[in-house]
């Protein structure tokens, strides 16, 4: 997809809200965790990357290596995983993924993968349970 204008994002992202409200019962009025992604050959610059982002009130969860889907052989990618709990519309999120692109473009990221959603705690949650163990 193409994060360069809020136009072009917005019936997408108006899908999976809405398949999200019908189908998972979520309520996107409440805080939801959003995590986002980019890509580089570079770990450094994916690392000064999440810094800032850290910096400004994101989570930097962590940069993994990618493996190729089918041989698991790494792709000399790694991907910069950053999370925010937080309430979006889909005209602010699309905002969020451009500003995002520019940030990509600014620091010199190969590419800005995107985002993903989901409930805040349920992981977190299980986890927690899992300690107590």
């Amino acid at each position: 997809m193409e994060f360069r204008n809020v136009e072009s994002q917005l019936e997408g992202i108006n899908e999976l809200f809405n398949a999200a409200k019908t189908e998972d019962g979520w309520n996107l009025d409440e805080e939801m965790l959003f995590s986002y992604y980019f890509v580089d050959k570079d770990v450094d610059k994916l690392e000064k990357l999440g810094e800032h982002l850290d910096a400004e009130g994101y989570d930097f969860v962590d940069i993994f290596e990618l493996g190729d889907e089918e041989t698991n052989e790494s792709t000399g990618e790694y991907l910069l995983h950053i999370d925010k709990v937080e309430i979006h519309t889909p005209e602010s999120l699309a905002q969020r993924n451009v500003e995002f692109q520019k940030l990509a473009d600014e620091y010199e990221i190969e590419t800005y993968d995107g985002w993903e959603f989901g409930e805040v705690g349920d992981y977190d949650e299980e986890d927690e349970e899992d300690e107590e163990l």
